[in-house]
């Protein structure tokens, strides 16, 4: 998790299939394209706010853990 161009990028092109997979099967499934694309809109923003949220947690966690062995030694 130390490169944050690759966790950038593959957060939005794994949103981009996500949403377009959704799109797919929703509209299959009878639904409008419209309420496709807005269901869509919705969990792509999610999943890039979660995958932002755990990529600052886990960055949080680890400069933590730096301080902790730095104070030992």
């Amino acid at each position: 998790m130390d490169n944050w161009l690759f966790v950038f990028i593959a957060n939005i092109i794994g949103g981009v299939i996500v949403f377009f997979t959704l799109m797919f099967l929703l509209s299959t499934a009878g639904t409008t394209m419209d309420t496709a694309f807005f269901i869509g809109i919705f969990l792509f923003v999610q999943l890039s706010f979660v995958t932002t949220l755990l990529f600052h947690v886990l960055n949080k966690v680890k400069n933590l853990e730096n301080q902790k062995y730095e104070n030992v030694q």
